[in-house]
């Protein structure tokens, strides 16, 4: 999985600034806090994409419930009294109500959805994980419960019907308790938002970390060049953003071996972003310099 280089590179930017500040420690960078921030909109789009995914799986839930509900009394009623039969009215009361669990669940997740003053997407998630938890928990109880209908011929009747409507209910749970797992997603083409996104979020961090920490590691050779190529000009002067941006070109420069032009165009860009139109061009100058010895 390949992740955007500028992505990586301005998150990495981020994380060498913040270690900057604490005198060139990594260690004392809260990576939970830094990710948290500046992932928020992809967690947000993650989030409610996982949501959409879920209602738009399960939308045909409601017909096949008020069935599997009729069939399932239909099944309780015909083995009442039967002492013979009280191991399978205990295992259909049991999918029973974690059916009704899953719906609710369902339920709620489709009120969140729909309630647009709705602030943030911790609930939100929270809930269809939920769903997804109890489509997979419901669909080993139908797995579960089968071939038990076998032991009570004298109950074909209403059985037979009944498989047929959880064998259905299967598919569809076993549809829904997938959209957390990456190698279904793959083979899903209506999913491939949600999985890129999901893809990017995993890929981003350790190639950002990485980044940052192989340019902290380097960084008294880099700075030593560095004050080499400020001639007249102090560099304690020089702004932290403006340092960290350029400690990173010069480590992409010298020590990743990008090409001089890709190098020069990308910290020009990250100054115009994180520090203005003058830094930038202040700091393309100065990489321009270091790009032609």
């Amino acid at each position: 999985m390949s992740i955007n280089p500028s992505r990586v590179r301005r998150c990495a930017l981020t994380l060498i600034y913040a270690a900057m500040e604490n005198g060139g420690s990594y260690d004392d960078v809260n990576e939970d806090l830094f990710w948290s921030v500046a992932l928020e909109r992809d967690t947000d789009q993650y989030r409610q994409a996982l949501a959409k995914a879920v209602l738009h799986t399960c939308r045909a839930t409601a017909d096949s419930a008020r069935l599997l509900e009729q069939r399932i009394s239909a099944a309780l009623e015909a083995s009442h009294g039967d002492m013979t039969a009280l191991t399978l009215r205990e295992s259909l009361q049991r999918y029973a109500n974690r059916t009704d669990e899953w719906e609710e669940s369902l339920a709620a997740l489709r009120a969140e959805v729909n309630n647009k003053r709705a602030v943030g997407t911790d609930d939100l998630y929270a809930r269809s994980r939920s769903c997804l938890r109890l489509a997979q928990a419901l669909l080993g109880l139908g797995q579960e419960l089968l071939p038990g209908f076998a032991d009570f011929p004298a109950y074909r009747a209403v059985l037979e019907p009944l498989a047929a409507v959880v064998k259905r209910r299967a598919r569809l749970l076993e549809a829904c308790s997938g959209l957390g797992d990456r190698d279904y997603l793959a083979g899903k083409a209506e999913f491939a938002g949600m999985l890129r996104l999901m893809d990017d979020m995993a890929a981003l961090r350790p190639a950002a970390e990485k980044l940052a920490r192989n340019v902290l590691a380097k960084r008294e050779r880099l700075e030593d060049e560095l004050a080499g190529l400020l001639e007249h000009y102090d560099m304690g002067r020089l702004d932290m953003v403006d340092r960290s941006i350029l400690l990173l070109a010069l480590y992409e420069l010298r020590v990743a071996g990008l090409t001089p032009a890709i190098v020069v165009s990308e910290a020009t860009d990250l100054a115009d972003t994180f520090s203005g139109t003058k830094s930038a061009t202040f700091i393309h100058g100065v990489i321009g310099s270091a790009a032609k010895k």
